[in-house]
Order: C-alpha cells, then sequence, then structure tokens
C-alpha cells in the first residue's frame, strides 16, 4: 500500500514551480523488488516529477553500483528521487553534486558526514575514523533521471558481509546518534525531513549550477591526501586535488594534474 504527500502542485512555468511553496511529492510502499524499478513505473504514468520520490520499506532485488546487489532490510532508508535533468545533473556532475547535497541535508542533525567520490557518503565518529553509512546510484531510463539513495539508518553489514575489495567499513547512524541532535524515529521520518532539506537549499541557492563544485569539494573525503584509484585495468595513485568541472577526480600524479571519471578509491595505503 502507498502513501501519497501531496504538494500544491502549480500548472504555470517551470520557474513557477520551482517556488517556495511546491513541496515535492513521496510515495511510498512496502515490500517491492526495486525502489528504481518502482520509480520508473510511476514516471511512465506521468506520477512521478523532478523532486518527487519513492520510498520503500525494502528491496528484494535492490541494486548498487555495477548493479551488485543492495541488501536491503527493513528499518534503513531505500528512495528513488527523481532529479531535473538540468545542470548540475545533466552531466557527469550529477553524481558529486546530489551526492553534496544528500550530504548537507544529513549534517544539519550533526553528523560528521563527507563525500566519497563518486557517490557514498561516510561519516566519521568519535574515533575520527570514516565508514560508510550511504549510497546513491544514478539511473537515467527515457529522459528521467533518478538518484537511488539507501542509507544505513538502524542496520550495516558486517564486515564479513561487505564484498572482498571494500575500501571502508559500513556503519549505521543508529550507532551513532548519541553525539548528534537526531531527532527522527523512522526511515519515513527522516526522509520526510531530507527531501524537504535538499530541495530548499537547492532552490535557495540560485548559483547551485555553478557552485556546487566548491560545495561538494568542501566534504571531499581525502582531499589533499596520497589515495589510489583503481578499476579493472590498472591502479591510479597521487594526491587529491579536488573536482574537475565534469565531476570527475583530480589526480596530482607526478606534478601532472588528470582528471578521472570512474574507479573505486581508498587511501594510498603505502602513504597513509
Amino acid at each position: 500500500m502507498s502513501i501519497v504527500y501531496h504538494s500544491h502542485r502549480h500548472e504555470g512555468s517551470a520557474a513557477e514551480d520551482a517556488d517556495k511553496n511546491f513541496t515535492p511529492r513521496i510515495w511510498r510502499f512496502g515490500q517491492v523488488g526495486s525502489c528504481l524499478d518502482t520509480a520508473v513505473n510511476l514516471a511512465a504514468r506521468g506520477w512521478l516529477e523532478p523532486w518527487d520520490s519513492v520510498q520503500v520499506c525494502s528491496q528484494t532485488a535492490g541494486r548498487g553500483q555495477l548493479r551488485r546487489q543492495w541488501h536491503s532490510p527493513a528499518g534503513n532508508l531505500y528512495a528513488a528521487l527523481r532529479l531535473p535533468l538540468t545542470a548540475p545533473f545533466d552531466g557527469s556532475a550529477a553524481a558529486p553534486a546530489v551526492g553534496a547535497l544528500l550530504a548537507e541535508a544529513l549534517a544539519v542533525d550533526g553528523w560528521r558526514i563527507k563525500l566519497k567520490w563518486p557517490n557514498d557518503l561516510v561519516v566519521c565518529g568519535n574515533d575520527n575514523k570514516p565508514r560508510k553509512v550511504a549510497g546513491i546510484l544514478l539511473e537515467e531510463r527515457g529522459g528521467v533521471l533518478l538518484a537511488g539513495i539507501g542509507i544505513n539508518v538502524c542496520w550495516a553489514p558486517p564486515a564479513e558481509q561487505m564484498r572482498a575489495d571494500a575500501a571502508l567499513e559500513a556503519t549505521c547512524l543508529k550507532n551513532l546518534h548519541e553525539s548528534t541532535n537526531f531527532g527522527h524515529s523512522t526511515a519515513e521520518e527522516l526522509w520526510q525531513t531530507l527531501v524537504k532539506r535538499i530541495f530548499s537549499a537547492y532552490i535557495g541557492c540560485h548559483s547551485f549550477p555553478e557552485g556546487w563544485r566548491s560545495r561538494a569539494e568542501s566534504l571531499l573525503l581525502w582531499r589533499g591526501e596520497n589515495v589510489e584509484l583503481r578499476d579493472d585495468e590498472r591502479i591510479v595513485r597521487g594526491w587529491l586535488a579536488g573536482l574537475g568541472t565534469s565531476g570527475g577526480l583530480c589526480l596530482n600524479i607526478n606534478g601532472r594534474l588528470e582528471e578521472f571519471f570512474c574507479g573505486s578509491l581508498r587511501l594510498n595505503p603505502a602513504r597513509k
């Protein structure tokens, strides 16, 4: 069964729709196969506009990067947020841009959130050790751009369930909330709050299409440190300088700045 939070929709221009009185809709479901697939089906029926979202209790076929299975037990947050196909979401900058918005929204509750390029969020606890707390998966189908978002609210996979080459351990917000102002009792309540913060931050900053880069860089994990970037073909090591204008990762390699658009990022184990 779904629950719809109705917004006050305007029938005028897109500029009018970006009014501060606009409230994105949230469709809620129980258990589904995939939150992203559910959102695609709603969009095909004209029921999911930009900034509307789908949230589900659990997934039987959730997926992450490279279509890896995303274990999705009840209690955590699983959502699909439709993004407008406008800058900076109309290109390779989409992942760090939406990551920055989500990180900023979570940080309001006191979490020390960082953006692990290209699509993970980590939280630093009292030991300053970063642990993965959320992931973002972008998919575009038929002109509909969706950000699949998973947040570990009350459960995180233990180390033995993580893939062998995982760069970081995982944690959940429940394990850390004693040091924050976290006041959300359920994933549903948390998502409703995050959607409002994300949308308000986007429309409240007229320069977001130009300013997303500096906002994302300010949250970038391991910026200024020696890292390595791995893909199926090679391992590249360098000093993490920041983000390029297109959202790629900029590494200083022996004095030469290079930009990369894919790969798994981690600290250089030889130069921590």
